[in-house]
């Protein structure tokens, strides 16, 4: 099923000048299965739940790339196609409970444990990121204020499935403004990351990247 949807996003969805970050290589294949292997038996145990945690990392790595809704409901549309064909479930057994989320930050982040499973309920969701914002907020000079609503707390989701993942990496686009930043810095405290932060001043310069990067890796 993953190669299939691969071939066809490969196939029908080419980059072109305004969506030319379209690339698709067998990279994506591997972050599918990386997502896949990062639940457990305990948190994924029936057909429904891994056809579940497929669809996530399937609209996570192919998906949050789309700049459409267009485009993100074609990729949709054979998603579903390949579930309901292959094995004969249904789009209600998948969708019916709503939006698929699934996260390690719903037991907390001082555990030694932190298990991959899909969040059931959305406004406890919600209210878990309220609480690790304030509890930010706390131990910083600049505390940040926000208004955690969901399609806000499905980006910080986002970035922490980044985060947790092995070399994990993104690069974040919007307009000033959109919260880029400060989601960025909840999902790295969520994750127990430190962060570290390159100001770009006046007069700043590729020998003073250099030092700063410099300055990051040794820490």
């Amino acid at each position: 099923m993953t190669l299939s949807i691969y071939n066809n996003v490969a196939t029908e969805l080419k980059p072109t000048p305004t969506k030319s970050h379209y690339t698709f290589n067998l990279r994506d294949i591997s972050k599918i299965f990386q997502g896949l292997c990062s639940a457990n038996a305990k948190s994924v145990e029936t057909t429904t739940d891994i056809v579940k945690l497929w669809v996530h990392e399937n609209y996570r790595v192919f998906r949050d790339r789309m700049v459409s809704d267009d485009d993100r409901n074609k990729l949709n549309a054979l998603i579903d196609k390949e579930y309901v064909h292959a094995l004969n479930l249904t789009e209600e057994q998948i969708h019916g409970s709503g939006r698929i989320i699934f996260g390690d930050y719903m037991n907390g982040i001082e555990i030694e444990s932190r298990n991959y499973e899909i969040i059931t309920d959305i406004n406890s969701m919600i209210a878990k990121f309220v609480d690790y914002l304030h509890d930010y907020n706390e131990g910083v000079k600049h505390p940040m204020r926000l208004v955690m609503f969901l399609e806000a707390c499905d980006h910080v989701s986002r970035i922490c499935r980044i985060l947790r993942q092995p070399k994990g990496h993104a690069l974040l686009l919007g307009v000033g403004g959109s919260g880029r930043q400060s989601l960025s810095k909840l999902a790295t405290y969520i994750n127990n990351y430190h962060l570290y932060q390159i100001e770009v001043t006046k007069g700043f310069n590729m020998s003073m990247w250099r030092d700063n990067l410099r300055e990051c890796l040794m820490q």
